[in-house]
């Protein structure tokens, strides 16, 4: 590694970075004796107080709702709770607490309380003076508190106010029109749009600190840093621009020390010029970042400290990834691309919407957030879409991204709804959002992509009898936030909505064919009820949003029900489930492909398998078709409470079958399969950028395992290609046998062995005659885990492995195992459990085991859908999205 002076040219390539004085998750470590900065931590025990009545004690960060529950209040996410809990946020709150500060602390230049994600409307006091309002959960808030404070003992007040009473003032002297949001008005204010409800989440809108709160004191500190990339051939060029709080300032130096992924460290030091310190690294043989399936995420580290004759004065660190990553949206026969490119290898995205993991959002710690992260990298995914209606991530989030490969699409926060852009406090209050995000968030090696909003553009029409929004909001996000997201970073692409043509002139969800541009969110399938198989009809450039609810698992359920056997449609379940109709769409669905259930363990059960079926056969269309169609990314990933949803890992962390089977289907080199009425359509997707050379073996089998025909097919793929290997008619490969009695199964080797196994049935599962297959296993205990090597009789479909008790998840599961072969799967015991436990308790469940209810299939499923509100989506999906 060699320092370099200059480079002949620099390409923008990886976003930039951000310092601690606006993004207050970056703890300077201690540095050496006569250090100038020093931070006071203000978390940790704090009073809270309601409309003035008596303090209980309360914690900070943390929210009004999870003291209240520390001090007695009913969890608001069990039963029905949740519709008397939500009155609790139409009050107003104090946080109160003392702090020390000693006279060395108060010589500083500069004593400034800095506060991270301040929710949302409060006013600040110390020693009983005001410091200074905030309104905005989104923003990093430095108050100068210097004149305030005094040594010893100081008190620090937090009011924070009732934001419906906001909203409802605000609405009367403003109206906006009727958002997606069930709170009118809304939109103005800048607090996390799901804190109001949504049709998966609670109407609880907490009040409290998000993400930190302290003091610094300080004569001088790094208020802004930028980082440019170029790259070439074997080389990387670094380019460093640090900007300091005081140009005036003397005797500054600086010291960059980056640290590569062997922990080979290069160091350069440099004076300030002004408020200016540069460096230049040249990085040789780089190693590169890859998105997940595509190769390893190294990260170098950057080392920063500046000292002020010589006395260290600030420091922090940070971690890179050397790439590039683009967005095409180049034109071409089929309209205009849409497709991510890293490293110059054009990606397909797999992946899913992300939202807030918890209502009350202190609750999702590191290790929460890592689980997450991990489990979609498991998942086999490459991309986690950070939705609009909820709020920037934090640092942990996008720490677990980099490291594991997963890009980020970046929504501003604004969804759904109408945005008083028009009025300069609120536009203002805006623009300091949007600099605090980007700069904290433009370095990151996961970062692919700057979205402006979520759906807004989709409800502009909607708006005409209000001017002035109608011109201001798509203004917005075409132009003026495309601006700032331009100075701000320059790197990373930005997109002005999702979904959009990416043009204020073109309509989104145009799929006529010369004209298919942007991205798309697919709610034909599921909102407008069209059949699963509807999905071949429309060519998405990217899908950023598409889906099929299901129910949570037994153990989630459990936690906000004791009845011992509740009913679908029950008081309690259908609180736990907030979109309308949404428990009638799901049997819908589920008897489209199975038989309606006679228990709810079993209706949760087919519910995850149709999910599955759904985001798999989506999948599957657009990879076939890979390089017109590049993105498909379902809603959604994570729940924030226990609820009937979209989600593919539900609140207790336990994965749904949609999680467990897109390892599978999600695989960077694979077979796909499509089946129609006479026959199946067998393709080979290839993601990697080289040419696959291999064969496709193929086999259709009786469900005891017994051959009925077979086949060989050479096969080459060329790189981030799909190529289709193979057509099998029914009326050549079933020998005179039922396409309900037989499985197809192909194998996808090269000359290193079998890449891939996939199998089909000829009919839909409830029509195939599944055998009822006898499953035994053999179990094994080691360190705390437990190995399973599970064997048939016959086929057994949908083998779903549970344990009360066993609730991190399995290798495996919800898998077929074929007559004559066997599966392997393990899991981690629970502290105190053994073997002989795991055993007595181990639930095995295949599809052949499910009783059906009755014979009124066919009833019970037009019932569902003639319901009024399912009637009334259906009916205007297809005037609207035709």
């Amino acid at each position: 590694m060699a320092a370099v002076r200059k480079a002949d040219r620099y390409v923008l390539t990886v976003p930039e970075y951000r310092l601690y004085g606006e993004c207050p998750n970056i703890h300077r470590r201690a540095g050496k004796r006569g250090m100038l900065m020093k931070t006071i931590d203000l978390s940790g025990k704090w009073r809270l107080n309601r409309d003035g009545a008596e303090p209980i004690p309360g914690r900070l960060p943390g929210c009004t709702y999870l003291d209240l529950m520390a001090n007695g209040m009913p969890d608001p996410y069990y039963g029905e709770n949740e519709i008397e809990a939500g009155e609790w946020a139409r009050h107003d709150y104090r946080y109160t607490r003392t702090f020390l500060l000693d006279e060395e602390t108060l010589k500083a230049k500069h004593l400034e309380l800095v506060a991270d994600g301040l929710d949302t409307l409060c006013s600040i006091s110390i020693n009983g003076k005001a410091a200074g309002k905030t309104d905005n959960i989104n923003r990093v808030w430095r108050l100068d508190v210097k004149g305030l404070c005094v040594s010893g003992e100081n008190s620090i007040t937090l009011d924070f106010s009732d934001p419906y009473g906001y909203i409802e003032a605000k609405q009367k002297s403003d109206p906006l029109p009727k958002p997606m949001n069930p709170v009118d008005g809304v939109g103005h204010l800048r607090k996390t749009p799901c804190h109001f409800g949504w049709d998966w989440g609670p109407k609880l809108p907490p009040a409290g600190v998000a993400r930190s709160i302290g003091l610094e004191a300080f004569d001088i500190r790094v208020t802004d840093l930028r980082i440019w990339q170029e790259h070439r051939e074997g080389a990387v060029t670094i380019r460093v621009a640090a900007k300091l709080s005081d140009a005036k300032a003397s005797g500054v130096e600086g010291k960059l020390a980056i640290i590569e992924p062997n922990g080979k460290k290069a160091v350069l030091h440099t004076a300030a010029e002004g408020a200016s310190l540069r460096w230049d690294i040249c990085v040789e043989n780089p190693r590169l970042w890859w998105c997940n399936g595509l190769g390893e995420q190294p990260l170098y580290r950057l080392d920063l400290s500046i000292a002020q004759n010589g006395k260290e004065a600030d420091r922090f660190r940070r971690q890179i990834g050397l790439r590039t990553v683009e967005l095409d949206t180049a034109p071409d026969s089929h309209g205009h691309q849409f497709r991510f490119v890293v490293n110059g290898v054009p990606v397909f995205a797999k992946g899913a919407n992300w939202i807030p993991p918890d209502s009350f959002i202190t609750r999702a710690d590191r290790e929460t957030v890592d689980f997450y992260v991990e489990t979609a990298k498991r998942a086999n995914m490459n991309m986690l879409r950070v939705w609009g209606g909820g709020m920037y991530e934090s640092e942990d989030f996008y720490d677990a991204c980099d490291r594991n490969g997963i890009l980020v699409w970046q929504d501003f926060i604004f969804a759904c709804n109408p945005y008083p852009f028009y009025e300069k406090s609120f536009l203002d209050n805006v623009h300091a959002e949007v600099e605090d995000n980007v700069r904290r968030l433009r370095h990151r090696a996961s970062l692919a992509l700057w979205c402006g909003n979520n759906e807004t553009e989709v409800f502009v029409k909607a708006w005409g009898k209000w001017p002035k929004v109608l011109q201001s909001n798509p203004d917005f996000y075409h132009n003026v936030l495309r601006g700032w997201v331009a100075e701000l970073d320059g790197v990373t692409a930005y997109w002005p909505g999702s979904p959009s043509s990416g043009s204020a002139s073109e309509r989104p969800y145009n799929m006529k064919e010369g004209q298919i541009r942007g991205d798309t969110h697919l709610w034909q399938i599921w909102h407008g009820m069209r059949p699963i198989e509807a999905f071949r009809k429309f060519p998405t450039r990217f899908c950023s949003e598409y889906g099929m609810e299901s129910m949570p698992s037994m153990h989630t359920i459990r936690t906000f029900t004791d009845d011992p056997d509740p009913g679908l449609f029950d008081p309690v379940m259908q609180s736990h489930q907030k979109c309308p109709g949404g428990n009638e769409k799901i049997l819908y669905y589920l008897l489209a492909k199975y038989r309606n259930p006679a228990r709810l363990e079993d209706y949760v059960y087919l519910s995850q398998l149709v999910q599955a079926d759904t985001v798999h056969f989506a999948t599957d269309c657009w990879r076939r078709n890979i390089g017109r169609q590049n993105g498909a990314v379902f809603w959604q990933m994570n729940d924030c409470w226990p609820v009937a949803s979209w989600a593919g890992i539900d609140y207790g962390k336990q994965l749904k079958a949609v999680l467990y089977q897109s390892r599978h289907f999600n695989k960077t080199l694979c077979l796909s399969g499509d089946c129609f009425r006479d026959r199946v359509e067998i393709s080979v997707v290839n993601e990697y950028p080289r040419e696959f050379h291999g064969r496709l073996e193929w086999t259709l089998k009786d469900f005891f395992g017994h051959p009925v025909s077979d086949g060989e097919i050479e096969i080459a793929v060329g790189p981030v290609a799909s190529e289709k290997a193979a057509v099998l008619r029914f009326a050549d490969i079933l020998k005179g046998r039922k396409k309900t009695d037989a499985v197809l199964e192909g194998r996808l080797l090269d000359e290193s062995g079998v890449k891939d196994i996939k199998r089909w049935l000829l009919v839909p599962d409830k029509a195939a005659n599944l055998p009822q297959a006898q499953v035994e296993y053999n179990c094994r205990e080691d360190g705390g885990a437990v190995t399973l090597e599970l064997s048939s009789t016959g086929y057994a479909r949908h083998v779903f492995l549970e344990m009360e008790g066993v609730t991190a998840p399995w290798s495996d599961n919800f898998f077929d195992i074929p007559a004559g072969e066997s599966v392997t799967v393990t899991a981690r015991l629970p502290d105190g459990m053994d073997k002989r436990a795991f055993e007595s308790g181990l639930k095995i469940k295949t599809l052949a085991d499910v009783k059906p209810r009755n014979n009124l299939d066919i009833l019970l499923r037009a019932f569902m859908m003639m319901r009024k509100k399912n009637f009334i989506y259906w009916f205007l999906f297809r005037i609207l999205f035709r």
